[in-house]
């Protein structure tokens, strides 16, 4: 049995009656990291905060989300809560607004860890500032007296990976978690990512525009486009042999962007060694 399961999921804004989701399916198994890829405003986040109620009021939900036995999108009160906070973690894109202004980094990981994990308030400090170690942050004992405004949205960014890492879910949904980092630390997030599910066996929904991380960590792929599903399968398979056009495009336009840095790096040495 899947560890979660995605069936028909459609999002509708009942203001205009558009159809931002249209009949989405997929299933993540146990210790597996799926993709999703898309242009933007092709759904993937939408899809995310609809499998764990996190939509607008104003935009209707339909079809099923099957996790441990129960629909979560039937699933109220309480009940969704303890299943966000702990099983389920989502990173969202906009790290500046995941975090209160009004309390320290610190104050709200040990807050966020306590009500979670059941741990004392002296083992959450220690869990805190060893995540951010993990996401190679410089003195994280530093980091975690600060507010969210005196941090960059990059740093900002690792602080809510390394929350959502410390709690071991069974899920992280992570919605564009390296798009505000430079590339040395993307490549130290991503590493994470994978050591995370190799040994805890977290399995990862990754949303993201750069199809070179999703071919590194995911074995799925999803590609959406204009709200719905285009292609769905082995990541492997779907990068080497794409039906959709849709997912061909995506793939060649990456191939020629990777060629094109490829070439003027070596143009660039070419002139080096001419002077």
């Amino acid at each position: 049995m899947s560890l979660l399961e995605v069936k028909n999921i459609s999002v509708e804004d009942v203001k205009t009656k558009e159809e931002i989701v249209s009949n989405v399916s997929f299933k993540l198994e146990s210790n597996t990291c799926l993709g999703i890829v898309g242009e933007s405003g092709s759904g993937k986040s939408m899809t995310a905060k609809a499998i764990l109620g996190l939509t607008n009021p104003w935009l209707k939900v339909s079809g099923s989300v099957k996790f441990d036995n129960m629909d979560l999108l039937k699933v109220k009160g309480d009940t969704i809560r303890k299943i966000r906070g702990k099983r389920i973690c989502m990173i969202l894109q906009d790290a500046m607004s995941a975090f209160d202004p009004l309390y320290t980094i610190g104050y709200q990981m040990i807050e966020t860890l306590c009500e979670n994990t059941n741990v004392s308030k002296k083992e959450a400090e220690s869990l805190s500032v060893d995540a951010l170690e993990k996401m190679c942050i410089n003195e994280p004992e530093q980091v975690v007296k600060k507010y969210p405004h005196q941090l960059s949205g990059g740093m900002l960014q690792r602080c809510m990976i390394a929350l959502s890492m410390s709690m071991k879910p069974d899920i992280i949904i992570a919605d564009e978690p390296t798009t505000a980092l430079d590339s040395i630390n993307q490549r130290e997030v991503v590493e994470e990512f994978k050591r995370l599910r190799e040994v805890a066996g977290t399995a990862i929904i990754f949303i993201s525009h750069d199809l070179g991380v999703v071919q590194y960590l995911a074995q799925d792929i999803l590609v959406m486009k204009n709200g719905k599903c285009v292609e769905y399968g082995n990541a492997s398979k779907v990068f080497k042999n794409p039906e959709h056009e849709y997912t061909k495009y995506l793939i060649d336009t990456r191939l020629e962007l990777t060629d094109s840095f490829r070439k003027a790096m070596i143009l660039e040495d070419e002139i080096c060694c001419c002077k």
